[in-house]
């Protein structure tokens, strides 16, 4: 059985300073982080140049 594999990112919350998990598809927050630092295996979203 084949799983669905979701794009999901991590970005860093200028307010609360820690890190958030995002799911591009869906546009949605998934997880917080309640430690400090990144998430490990998650790619970081970057801006992207105009």
């Amino acid at each position: 059985m084949a799983t669905k594999q979701r794009d999901i990112v991590q970005v860093k919350n200028p307010v609360t300073q820690r890190y958030v998990k995002i799911d591009r598809t869906e546009g949605r927050i998934i997880s917080h982080k309640k430690s400090e630092g990144p998430y490990k295996g998650v790619p970081v979203a970057r801006k992207s140049k105009k």
